[in-house]
């Protein structure tokens, strides 16, 4: 049976999802529905707090883990042309690993003739297209579009096929015009909460951010389903990091009631 868990900031439905698989993992089809996918919902404190665990366990930090997915760094200094051009021909080269990068596979893709294409830009630039025609048309037509048009598909066939670990764990984007605002679902084959799962909601985040931004859309939702999810490693230290959360956030939460 699938778990849909409901937030609005995108690291309490981790802390939620964690409280979860805790009792219950693995499991399948684990969903979380993220409403304002800009709001942590923490004190930076808490990033912090995450960084350390992650340290302790030799994992890489969130803000690593969430530039695999988009690169938020580049986006911030340069705009696009850090997306398109700078972190493709400069910083992948020194980061890739067997496979690469979610963010590359976002940017550089081959086509069926061997040239050179750029999934994102070029979904960016239909919605683009989409948004600027008569409202009428564009009520008509987006509904077809958005179910097709503005999907992202990372898993690729050839390159993920034959291997059975160490290949790309999320397989598909899917981006939705809806409202005056971008949504985004993404789907996972298997998802690692314990050392992946902030990192990638923060990339995810930072991705949505980006499409809403260029095409002067709200932020919507964000989606993430794990069609396979776990929580492995020592339970006893994943309750403490999870009681040191609730600290520091309801510290905060009496911060504000006192300055009112």
């Amino acid at each position: 049976m699938a778990k849909l868990i409901q937030t609005a900031a995108w690291l309490d439905a981790w802390v939620e999802a964690a409280k979860f698989l805790l009792a219950d993992s693995p499991t399948l089809n684990l969903v979380l529905e993220i409403t304002e996918p800009g709001n942590r919902g923490y004190p930076k404190e808490a990033h912090q707090r995450l960084d350390e665990f992650f340290a302790s366990e030799n994992e890489q930090p969130m803000h690593t883990v969430a530039e695999t997915i988009f690169p938020g760094f580049e986006y911030h200094r340069r705009g696009l042309k850090g997306v398109y051009d700078v972190y493709p021909e400069e910083i992948y080269p020194v980061i890739k690993n067997s496979w690469g990068t979610y963010a590359y596979r976002l940017v550089r893709r081959k086509t069926a003739n061997g040239t050179d294409m750029n999934p994102l830009k070029q979904m960016i630039d239909k919605m683009k297209t989409e948004l600027a025609m008569k409202p009428t048309m564009r009520s008509c037509f987006e509904i077809g579009v958005t179910e097709a048009e503005y999907e992202l598909p990372l898993y690729s066939t050839v390159k993920d096929g034959k291997p059975r670990r160490g290949r790309p764990c999320l397989s598909h984007l899917s981006f939705k015009l809806f409202g005056g605002a971008v949504h985004l679902t993404a789907l996972y084959r298997s998802h690692d909460y314990r050392r992946k799962v902030p990192g990638n909601l923060l990339g995810l985040a930072r991705l949505q951010y980006c499409v809403a931004r260029e095409t002067g859309q709200e932020l919507g939702t964000l989606v993430v389903h794990s069609s396979y999810a776990t929580l492995d490693g020592s339970k006893g230290r994943m309750r403490k990091l999870i009681e040191d959360l609730s600290v520091i956030k309801d510290r905060r939460e009496e911060a504000d009631v006192l300055a009112h």
